[in-house]
């Protein structure tokens, strides 16, 4: 799960768009979006941000069923700024200063250098998430 780290950061500008997934996905997965739909890539700015509800609310991956309508944030409108990422879509192991990078399946992984990356640069209770600063350019 993706959350802002304060309300003030959507205040001034809406940083989300629409979309709509053609396969399961899981909440906070990094991705494109192109014609109104979102698929999972490498390299992405771009991340679900959807309001858990239900029995699954809560869960590390959030499942979102396919054709199921999403909200993305767009991070490169936010570069600079920190984001809290908590379960799914970290990588198992992580540490304050690493860069996380999406992969193809929309999770991240450490070793990034080249924008865009997430700087951990705090981590949440007892490795449950991490606080990120946003490096989109």
């Amino acid at each position: 799960m993706i959350k802002f780290h304060t309300i003030g950061q959507i205040e001034k500008q809406y940083v989300m768009e629409d979309a709509v997934v053609d396969t399961e996905v899981f909440n906070g997965a990094f991705g494109s979006v192109s014609s109104g739909k979102f698929t999972p890539a490498a390299n992405a700015t771009k991340a679900i941000m959807k309001i858990e509800v239900g029995d699954n609310a809560g869960l590390d991956k959030y499942p979102i069923a396919a054709g199921s309508h999403v909200r993305i944030v767009d991070f490169a409108k936010i570069n600079g700024q920190y984001v809290d990422i908590i379960g799914y879509p970290l990588p198992d192991t992580f540490a304050v200063n690493d860069k996380l990078v999406s992969k193809a399946d929309g999770s991240l992984e450490t070793g990034g250098s080249a924008a865009p990356y997430y700087e951990v640069t705090e981590i949440i209770g007892n490795n449950e998430g991490v606080v990120a600063k946003v490096v989109a350019e």
